[in-house]
Protein backbone atom coordinates (compact mmCIF):
# COMPACT_ATOMS: atom_id res chain seq x y z
CA UNK A 1 0.00 0.00 0.00
CA UNK A 2 1.23 3.48 -0.86
CA UNK A 3 0.27 7.04 0.15
CA UNK A 4 0.44 9.91 -2.29
CA UNK A 5 1.27 13.18 -0.94
CA UNK A 6 2.60 16.61 -1.10
CA UNK A 7 5.08 16.12 1.04
CA UNK A 8 8.72 16.89 -0.35
CA UNK A 9 11.59 14.76 0.27
CA UNK A 10 14.57 15.24 1.44
CA UNK A 11 17.93 15.45 -0.17
CA UNK A 12 19.02 12.20 0.90
CA UNK A 13 15.50 10.39 -0.19
CA UNK A 14 15.81 12.08 -4.17
CA UNK A 15 19.68 11.04 -4.84
CA UNK A 16 18.51 7.50 -3.65
CA UNK A 17 15.40 7.49 -5.84
CA UNK A 18 16.12 9.06 -8.64
CA UNK A 19 19.70 6.42 -8.51
CA UNK A 20 17.61 3.55 -8.46
CA UNK A 21 15.52 4.18 -11.97
CA UNK A 22 19.40 5.64 -13.16
CA UNK A 23 18.82 9.03 -13.48
CA UNK A 24 22.29 9.99 -12.80
CA UNK A 25 22.52 13.39 -14.96
CA UNK A 26 19.71 14.29 -11.77
CA UNK A 27 22.21 12.68 -8.67
CA UNK A 28 25.33 14.05 -10.39
CA UNK A 29 24.69 17.50 -8.55
CA UNK A 30 22.64 16.77 -5.75
CA UNK A 31 22.09 20.40 -4.85
CA UNK A 32 20.59 20.80 -7.65
CA UNK A 33 18.28 18.45 -7.52
CA UNK A 34 17.24 19.74 -4.60
CA UNK A 35 16.54 23.47 -6.02
CA UNK A 36 14.95 22.03 -9.21
CA UNK A 37 12.32 20.16 -6.82
CA UNK A 38 11.94 23.34 -4.63
CA UNK A 39 11.38 25.53 -7.54
CA UNK A 40 8.44 23.01 -9.26
CA UNK A 41 5.06 24.03 -8.85
CA UNK A 42 3.89 21.07 -7.65
CA UNK A 43 5.70 17.37 -6.21
CA UNK A 44 3.73 14.27 -5.72
CA UNK A 45 5.56 11.35 -3.46
CA UNK A 46 4.31 7.61 -3.10
CA UNK A 47 5.39 6.62 0.25
CA UNK A 48 5.50 2.64 1.37
CA UNK A 49 3.31 2.01 5.11
CA UNK A 50 6.90 2.09 6.35
CA UNK A 51 7.18 5.79 5.55
CA UNK A 52 9.95 5.27 2.69
CA UNK A 53 10.18 7.05 -0.64
CA UNK A 54 9.05 4.66 -3.86
CA UNK A 55 7.74 7.41 -6.20
CA UNK A 56 7.42 10.82 -6.88
CA UNK A 57 5.54 13.30 -9.76
CA UNK A 58 6.84 17.02 -10.16
CA UNK A 59 5.37 19.29 -12.41
CA UNK A 60 6.37 22.69 -13.99
CA UNK A 61 3.15 25.17 -14.40
CA UNK A 62 1.93 28.80 -14.68
CA UNK A 63 -1.35 27.05 -12.96
CA UNK A 64 -3.75 28.15 -15.53
CA UNK A 65 -2.56 27.69 -19.34
CA UNK A 66 0.14 25.09 -18.84
CA UNK A 67 1.52 22.31 -16.83
CA UNK A 68 4.86 20.22 -17.68
CA UNK A 69 5.24 16.69 -16.22
CA UNK A 70 8.89 17.07 -15.29
CA UNK A 71 9.57 13.74 -13.59
CA UNK A 72 7.59 10.79 -12.87
CA UNK A 73 9.29 7.59 -11.30
CA UNK A 74 9.25 4.56 -9.25
CA UNK A 75 11.55 2.99 -7.50
CA UNK A 76 11.35 -0.38 -10.08
CA UNK A 77 10.72 -2.92 -6.99
CA UNK A 78 7.39 -0.79 -7.06
CA UNK A 79 7.14 -0.61 -11.10
CA UNK A 80 3.69 -2.45 -12.64
CA UNK A 81 1.99 -1.88 -8.56
CA UNK A 82 -0.20 0.95 -9.48
CA UNK A 83 2.41 3.71 -8.20
CA UNK A 84 2.74 5.57 -11.35
CA UNK A 85 -0.68 5.43 -12.08
CA UNK A 86 -1.78 6.73 -8.88
CA UNK A 87 0.90 9.11 -8.67
CA UNK A 88 -0.38 10.49 -12.69
CA UNK A 89 -4.11 10.49 -11.45
CA UNK A 90 -3.15 12.74 -8.82
CA UNK A 91 -1.11 15.36 -10.74
CA UNK A 92 -4.27 15.32 -13.01
CA UNK A 93 -7.26 15.69 -10.78
CA UNK A 94 -4.58 18.81 -9.42
CA UNK A 95 -4.21 20.56 -12.82
CA UNK A 96 -7.47 19.59 -14.24
CA UNK A 97 -8.58 23.09 -15.35
CA UNK A 98 -5.12 23.76 -17.10
CA UNK A 99 -5.33 24.06 -20.49
CA UNK A 100 -2.44 22.04 -21.70
CA UNK A 101 -0.67 19.44 -19.71
CA UNK A 102 2.53 18.10 -21.60
CA UNK A 103 5.21 15.37 -20.92
CA UNK A 104 8.41 14.23 -22.90
CA UNK A 105 9.72 10.93 -21.71
CA UNK A 106 11.76 8.06 -23.06
CA UNK A 107 10.48 6.16 -26.19
CA UNK A 108 10.44 2.60 -23.72
CA UNK A 109 7.92 -0.06 -24.69
CA UNK A 110 4.49 0.63 -22.65
CA UNK A 111 5.12 4.03 -22.19
CA UNK A 112 2.86 4.74 -25.10
CA UNK A 113 -0.06 2.68 -23.65
CA UNK A 114 0.36 3.87 -19.82
CA UNK A 115 0.14 7.72 -21.00
CA UNK A 116 -3.02 7.28 -23.61
CA UNK A 117 -4.48 5.38 -20.82
CA UNK A 118 -4.48 8.19 -19.10
CA UNK A 119 -5.56 10.66 -21.94
CA UNK A 120 -2.36 11.39 -23.09
CA UNK A 121 -1.90 11.61 -27.44
CA UNK A 122 1.17 11.87 -28.94
CA UNK A 123 2.11 15.12 -30.24
CA UNK A 124 2.54 13.61 -33.75
CA UNK A 125 -0.80 11.93 -33.86
CA UNK A 126 -3.06 15.18 -32.52
CA UNK A 127 -6.08 16.06 -34.68
CA UNK A 128 -7.14 17.75 -36.75
CA UNK A 129 -3.80 19.29 -37.68
CA UNK A 130 -0.57 17.74 -36.01
CA UNK A 131 1.83 19.42 -33.86
CA UNK A 132 5.03 19.68 -33.34
CA UNK A 133 7.49 19.55 -30.85
CA UNK A 134 10.99 21.11 -30.25
CA UNK A 135 13.61 20.59 -27.54
CA UNK A 136 16.95 21.60 -26.84
CA UNK A 137 19.04 19.27 -24.62
CA UNK A 138 21.82 20.70 -23.45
Amino acid sequence: MTTITERRPERDELVELYDAVGWTAYTADPRALEAAIAGSYLVLTARADDGSLVGLVRTVSDGVTIAYVQDLLVRPAHQRAGVGGALLDAVLAHHAGVRQTVLTTDAEPGQRAFYESRGFTEVHDVAPAPLRSFVLLR
